[in-house]
């Protein structure tokens, strides 16, 4: 698979990440249908190609950002409150791999794995994360 394929496929490429990055049924094929409407930007395929090249090593990374980057990489902590959430089930970021960073995060640190949730914690299981969202900012 290469970039050719999102840009000329760019709603099957979607359909597959949606397909096997989460659980099954949790969309409907006009659920899918809608979001698909922003696959049509132009810039669209190139934008989300790269990303994941740039995350496997297989493209270079914008020059406009390297010195964000670079920022990014010397922080040894990041020192306000931070929620994470991912899905119990997420097939790209496996839960395991996020495990423990909390020694990364010296200003408060909430990590909530949402069980039988796929890649797409907002999209399959929207209240849970309002609820989430809303739980840690009134702490």
């Amino acid at each position: 698979m290469d970039a050719r394929f999102a840009r000329d496929k760019g709603k099957s490429f979607a359909r597959l990440q949606w397909e096997n990055w989460s659980p099954p049924g949790w969309f409907t094929q006009d659920d899918f249908e809608r979001t698909a409407k922003s696959f049509e930007n132009p810039d669209w395929a190139e934008i989300t190609w790269h990303s994941y090249s740039v995350r496997w090593g297989e493209a270079e990374k914008d020059e406009r950002y390297l010195s964000l980057d670079r920022q990014v990489r010397q922080a040894k902590s990041i020192s306000v409150p931070t929620l994470m959430l991912q899905g119990g089930s997420d097939a790209v970021t496996l839960p395991e791999t996020t495990e423990g960073k909390d020694r990364f995060f010296t200003g408060g640190y909430a990590r909530h794995v949402i069980p039988g949730v796929g890649h797409f914690p907002t999209r399959e299981a929207p209240a849970a994360v309002s609820s989430l969202i809303i739980d840690f900012l009134r702490g």
